[in-house]
């Protein structure tokens, strides 16, 4: 373990020398000030225009920091050849990986808890009342910019950046689209096309899990059930995304 934590205090060290966190205080007053100018020119719901800008643009920053910084944590390390001087060591890739991984979630949580506290500080100055779903919703945005950052880290060792972040952006834009509900009208007698709708929700993230922005908006609420049960969906996933990259990374001629 300590082997992790020393990777992932010198990765955490090294994302904040790039001001990423700056970023994030920067467009947290932008939250603020977008918030304020929208509300004036409400009627009757500024909170919603509140919490709607508010988990935009906090989802906007989570999966693309994870995309576009996660892209680079270990394809930079190889390519510069700098990953060497850790392996050359008596260090098992794996806990490379996950000190990598564990780092920059760091940096991710600490993005997150900056523009949530200023969006809900906003949301809160115009009267709104912070329930449970709005705390979800919080979580499940961590959770899916988790997921673009092992799928980003998974493709980026076996093909190069660019391509890493555009199949990464056609899975998150698909697994938003997949949601049955939307999808059952054009199911319905299509059995070929109801079992690669099937296969899909099988095998590739159904990124619709997660999103429960418009239950928020209109004050509705999800069972209990669901809401655990997707937490799973997420970790577990999750686990399988990182089992996946370890293997191949274990695997990869680093040569």
């Amino acid at each position: 373990m300590s082997t992790i934590f020393t990777v992932a205090y010198y990765t955490f060290k090294e994302l904040l020398k790039s001001r990423v966190l700056m970023n994030a205080f920067f467009m947290g007053c932008f939250l603020i000030a977008l918030t304020y100018i929208a509300s004036e020119f409400t009627f009757g719901v500024p909170q919603r225009i509140a919490i709607d800008f508010g988990l935009g643009i906090l989802t906007l920053s989570s999966v693309g920091m994870a995309l576009f910084f996660g892209v680079e944590l270990l394809s930079k390390e190889i390519e510069t050849r700098t990953i060497y001087m850790i392996i050359s060591r008596p260090v098992e890739r794996y806990k490379v990986l996950l000190g990598k991984y564990l780092g920059f979630l760091s940096i991710l949580f600490l993005n997150l808890i900056i523009l949530a506290s200023m969006s809900l500080i906003t949301f809160k100055v115009l009267k709104g009342d912070i329930t449970n779903m709005i705390l979800w919703n919080i979580i499940y945005i961590f959770i899916e910019a988790l997921l673009v950052l092992l799928l980003v880290v998974l493709f980026s060792l076996n093909t190069n950046n660019t391509v890493s972040v555009i199949s990464v952006i056609v899975l998150y834009v698909t697994g938003h689209a997949m949601d049955p509900n939307t999808l059952k009208f054009f199911v319905e007698g299509r059995p070929a096309f109801e079992k690669l709708i099937n296969f899909y929700h099988f095998v590739l993230p159904g990124f619709y899990k997660l999103n429960i922005k418009d239950f928020v908006l209109y004050q509705e609420n999800l069972s209990s059930e669901y809401l655990i049960s997707t937490l799973g969906y997420g970790f577990l996933y999750s686990l399988f995304l990182i089992t996946l990259t370890a293997v191949i990374f274990e695997r990869k001629d680093l040569n």
